[in-house]
């Protein structure tokens, strides 16, 4: 009998092998608060011993496990020691509040989900986004983030904050997100963006096809480059009235509403750093 023939890994299955995973979420539920207090006290115990391929693992475990109970937490971590620590915040929070869904911060969640699923939107961020040009984690792991990137063909090098770069970057960074998501099948009922993050939301909603999109935001990038006064940003925590006092005489103006309490000002660097000098004099933080 011929022995069987094994076909030779693909280039882009070797890469992924030998890459590192920038973070991995760890998904858990449970039937009562109790329970999920105790699978997160045994997942923190468990973090610290786990080296950085066990992490992948633990996070592919607990995800099979998962059987769609009300009590849940999701937390994305870096490493098994960021593991431990947001582990064991998810638990305190729990403890503290356990009636409702908290976010303990931007990768933390856990409480109770309750009634039906709500609708989903996309955010597409603007200007001062990342840095990265190559893609990251998500081109390495995805066909459709890595033609994404191949088909913009950003430059490797130049300032990556600058706006002629920074634009077409940020640009191409949402675009392959939406065609992992996409992929994944997850679908929005409304989108919206910040600043530059409007043209990615006009693509998503058919008013742009991809190649007009990265052509706008390169065009976009280079006009602001070329004819924008250099100067810089600032936001301040505290009302527009608030901040309109605090930059009185100073040759800045608010550039943005953020929040209730979230205001932003622009101007030449000097002036700005002046007004967050008397901000910060006055308690406000900057």
């Amino acid at each position: 009998e011929a022995p069987t023939r094994h076909r030779a890994p693909h280039r882009r299955h070797l890469l992924l092998a030998g890459s590192l995973q920038d973070c991995e979420l760890l998904l858990l539920d449970g039937e009562s608060s109790a329970e999920l207090r105790e699978r997160l006290t045994r997942a923190a115990d468990l973090a610290p011993r786990l080296s950085y391929a066990q992490l992948g693992d633990l996070a592919h475990t607990l995800q099979r496990d998962l059987r769609e109970l009300p009590w849940r937490a999701a937390v994305v971590v870096s490493s098994p020691d960021d593991a431990e620590r947001r582990l064991r915040q998810l638990t305190d929070a729990l403890e503290r509040d356990p009636g409702r869904l908290v976010a303990v911060d931007d990768r933390a969640f856990v409480g109770r989900v309750e009634g039906e699923a709500g609708n989903i939107g996309f955010l597409f961020p603007g200007q001062g986004s990342g840095r990265a040009t190559d893609g990251g984690a998500l081109r390495r792991r995805f066909a459709q983030a890595a033609e994404v990137h191949e088909r913009a063909g950003l430059p490797g090098d130049g300032d990556p904050v600058a706006t002629d770069v920074a634009q077409p970057r940020i640009v191409t960074a949402a675009t392959a997100g939406l065609r992992v998501l996409d992929w994944l099948g997850v679908e929005a009922e409304s989108a919206v963006g910040h600043s530059l993050g409007e043209l990615v939301a006009l693509h998503w909603a058919g008013a742009l096809d991809e190649a007009l999109l990265s052509e706008a935001a390169r065009v976009r990038g280079e006009a602001m480059a070329t004819y924008g006064e250099p100067g810089t940003m600032a936001s301040l925590s505290a009302t527009p009235e608030r901040v309109r006092e605090l930059t009185y005489g100073i040759d800045v103006v608010v550039a943005g509403y953020n929040g209730p309490e979230r205001t932003v000002v622009a101007g030449p660097a000097g002036a700005v750093a002046a007004v967050t000098e008397r901000a910060s004099r006055q308690g406000v933080v900057c």
